[in-house]
């Protein structure tokens, strides 16, 4: 019974990590649409790799939800596979926020008028948020795709803690 019980509990925390790993990519993607529209004219602005990181990092989230549904070794494998790639769009994610936090673009509005002072520093503003969300997303991703990958290793036949009779974890190593 405990056998089942931790079984149990081993599918709750794969759909509870995948819904959390699912809306850190929203959140990252959202913030990259948001960081794409409002930066003014710059390289930076050009690029849409926070866009595709975050759909990348969605997909061992949409993975765990399969994965807890069904004990099959090859789904989990990719789920392993995909929580690695994720870490790299995380990685990315973090780089391309972290530039745009530090070498943010700064214009000189000394001639502008007073409204378009304030709507620029309102939009830098927004943008600098939304680079923070993402940076905390990435972070906040980062643990749940190790937790993932860490569950899923558990749950493979080859892992020592894997019950050949009942197909679940066993509780003791």
């Amino acid at each position: 019974m405990d056998r089942y019980r931790y079984f149990i509990f081993n599918q709750r925390n794969m759909v509870v990590l995948g819904l959390f790993q699912i809306a850190f990519s929203t959140v990252c993607v959202v913030s990259g649409f948001v960081d794409g529209v409002f930066r003014t004219e710059s390289q930076l602005g050009k690029t849409r790799a926070p866009v595709w990181a975050g759909m990348v990092m969605g997909l061992p989230g949409v993975l765990a939800l399969f994965s807890s549904q069904r004990k099959n070794p090859v789904l989990v494998n990719v789920l392993i596979a995909a929580s690695i790639t994720s870490c790299v769009a995380i990685l990315i994610v973090i780089v391309y926020s972290s530039l745009t936090l530090s070498y943010g673009e700064e214009e000189d509005l000394s001639s502008a008028p007073v409204h378009v002072i304030h709507t620029k520093f309102v939009l830098n503003k927004v943008v600098k948020g939304a680079n923070v969300a993402m940076l905390a997303a990435s972070i906040g991703s980062a643990f749940v795709v190790l937790a993932m990958a860490y569950l899923g290793c558990r749950s493979l036949p080859r892992c020592s803690c894997y019950d050949s009779v009942t197909g679940m974890v066993s509780e003791e190593p």
